[in-house]
Parts: structure tokens; C-alpha cells; sequence
């Protein structure tokens, strides 16, 4: 897999007139002209890329170096495992620098942070679906889709395919081998569509040959499907223990799209907290990154840590790499939902010579 050795990708960056942080003090014309890349690579390896929070955005405001802290952390527990990318602009880059190699920043003006919902999902086959959720004004969420489209059209990246239906890509978990898991949101946003039909439709769009469409948690905000279970195996499904009133639906329907698939139950650790409107995804440790070779795990300063990452552990052959997510778990999101992955020809279209 060829690897970036020095980015000249960058959009025309926009901003507003709102108070700045102080930016670090730092000799970045050293460290550009004199770091060198002596990594070796894992030909197995995917491409994980994060969007930086702006200083220019106030929502993120208060939590800004608690973001940036995390991403920077977050990078480096990535690379030499899989490759990764953060797509930052030119004002806020200069948090990053001298804490992650430089050719893992790459500049650009996306709109938002949680970039595996507007991205393209399912890491092989990148499909881009019309991010248009519920929970955000059609505003706001065409001009987060639109930074990304803008950025993804500069540096010449093709889509798998295209899709005008409504899903964000949280709401989509597969094991990368044909097996696709999203819960009824979809069927929410897309009212026109039969379940028998979504699925078809689905299957279809992903290259997929099982799909099960699962009830939402009650109460989340988003209906993702990604703060509810993870593939730790081609075979095997991890399932955060949920409300009774729909746990049996949920197997059912699993067990009817997957048969002799493993279902693994996770004990239920969350205690209930709220930001901004969305619920925690603290103690949630199925919002993990499945790659090829590892599993990123989120843990939280939290008791049970430990013992998560060895029930993980015991359930897959994949390496468990922990990742510390305290710093952004309280805003609603978690490790898969920062993280847009590719592979194969699309995570080498993606790196460059």
C-alpha cells in the first residue's frame, strides 16, 4: 500500500470572525524539514481518517483540546498498526503539529467531527448515502455534507457508488465479508420504502448478501446501530445487553439474517448522561474500530475497563489496541463514530506516492 510522504492537498479555508484560542508555540519549519518517515508498513493495513475540530467552531468550543487531545492520542495508538489521516485546516493544524508525524495531516475545511456519518461506508466499497438526519436542521447538515463532498471532489476521490436515500454511516455496521447490520431509523428516514424493500435495496447498494435491519435503542438520539453491537469475527456479533423490550427482537432478527452467526451478549455498564441533546456513549464499548488486524476499543477511566478489553479480547483473534475515549465519549460519539475507514484500492486512491 503506498503511503503518504509529503501532502499538497488543500481547499480554500473559510471562516468567521469568532474568538480565537491561543495557538501553540512551536518551531514548525523545524520539525517539517526534519522528521523522516521511517515507518514499516502492515500490507493488511486500512486507512482511518479523522476530522479535526476547527478553532473557528463554536460548538466545539469548550471542548475543543479535549477533541484534539483525544485525536492526537487516537493517531498514534493507529499508526504503525493502520495507516490514518487527519483532515485539518490551516488555522487549527498547528495543534497537531510536533504531536503526530506530519504526514498524517492532511488540510482541509470538513464541517464536522464525526465523519463516519457523512462519509462514504463499508470500508472496501466506499457508498455514499445523502446525510440528512433527523436530529440536525437541513442547514447544518448540508453544509457538514458539503464540506466533505467539496474536499472529497479537490482531491479527485471516487465513490463506489452514490445513493439519494437517507442514512448516516454510524447506522451501518458490517463484518466486511457481505454481513450489514442498521437498525429501523433507516426505515424511518426513507418511509417510502417496505422493510422487504430496504434490505433489497440495500444488499444491492452494498454488495451485500445478509442484511438485518434491528429495532433502535430507545431513547438515542441518532438510531445508530454502531453504539449497539460490533462484528469482533466474520461469524460473530457482539451486543451491548439491551432493554428487554427489545433484546428478543433483536436476536431474532439477527439470528433470521445470520444464521450460525454468534451472538455474544456485553454486560451493561452505561449510566445515562447527556450533551448538547445526545445521550452519552460512555461505557459503550462496542462503538470499537474493526479493521483487519485490530480492534481500537474505547475505554473511559472507568472501573470495568479493564475487564472489557479482556472479554473483547477473548472473543476475537484480532489484536485489542485500548484507546482512552473519556475526553469525547461525553458528547454522544465514540472511536467508530470519529473514524471513516477505507480499503483496498480505495484507501490506496486515497494515499499518495
Amino acid at each position: 500500500m503506498l503511503f503518504i510522504q509529503a501532502i499538497m492537498l488543500s481547499l480554500v479555508i473559510t471562516s468567521c470572525s469568532k474568538e480565537e484560542l491561543s495557538i501553540p508555540t512551536t518551531d514548525m519549519e523545524t520539525i517539517e524539514s526534519t522528521e523522516i518517515d521511517t515507518r514499516k508498513f502492515n500490507p493488511n493495513a486500512q486507512v482511518i481518517v479523522l476530522a479535526a475540530p476547527s478553532v473557528d467552531n463554536n460548538y466545539y468550543k469548550e471542548v475543543f483540546q479535549d477533541i484534539v487531545d483525544f485525536q492526537i492520542d487516537y493517531a498514534n495508538k493507529i499508526d504503525g498498526r493502520d495507516e490514518v489521516i487527519i483532515l485539518v485546516d490551516q488555522k487549527t493544524k498547528p495543534y497537531y503539529q510536533g504531536k503526530v508525524p506530519n504526514y498524517v495531516l492532511v488540510e482541509a475545511n470538513i464541517g464536522d467531527i464525526w465523519i463516519r456519518d457523512f462519509s462514504p461506508v463499508i470500508a472496501g466499497n466506499q457508498v455514499k448515502f445523502n446525510y440528512l438526519p433527523d436530529y440536525l436542521s437541513v442547514a447544518d447538515a448540508n453544509y457538514i455534507d458539503n464540506s466533505f463532498e467539496n474536499w472529497y471532489r479537490k482531491v479527485g476521490l471516487q465513490y463506489g457508488k452514490k445513493s439519494s436515500l437517507i442514512l448516516d454511516g454510524g447506522n451501518i455496521v458490517d463484518n466486511g465479508k457481505g454481513k450489514v447490520v442498521l437498525t429501523d431509523r433507516f426505515l424511518y428516514d426513507n418511509p417510502q420504502l417496505t422493510k422487504a424493500q430496504a434490505k433489497n435495496r440495500l444488499k444491492n447498494l452494498l454488495n451485500a448478501q445478509q442484511v438485518a435491519i434491528i429495532k433502535e435503542t430507545p431513547g438515542d438520539a441518532t438510531g445508530h446501530a454502531d453504539g449497539m453491537l460490533m462484528w469482533v469475527e466474520d461469524n460473530k456479533l457482539l451486543l451491548h445487553d439491551q432493554p428487554v423490550s427489545v433484546k428478543n427482537k433483536i436476536i431474532n432478527e439477527l439470528r433470521n439474517a445470520f444464521p450460525g452467526v454468534e451472538i455474544v451478549i456485553v454486560p451493561d455498564y452505561y449510566t445515562f448522561e447527556e450533551w448538547g441533546g445526545f445521550s452519552s456513549a460512555c461505557n459503550i464499548y462496542v462503538n470499537s474500530l474493526v479493521t483487519n488486524d485490530f480492534i481500537y476499543v474505547p475505554t473511559f477511566n472507568d472501573m470495568h475497563d479493564q475487564e472489557m478489553l479482556n472479554f473483547i479480547q477473548s472473543h476475537t483473534s484480532k489484536t485489542v489496541v485500548e484507546v482512552p475515549a473519556e475526553n469525547v465519549c461525553f458528547m454522544g460519539g465514540s472511536l467508530r463514530c470519529l473514524s471513516w475507514q477505507l480499503d483496498g484500492v480505495f484507501a490506496d486512491d486515497i494515499l499518495i506516492e
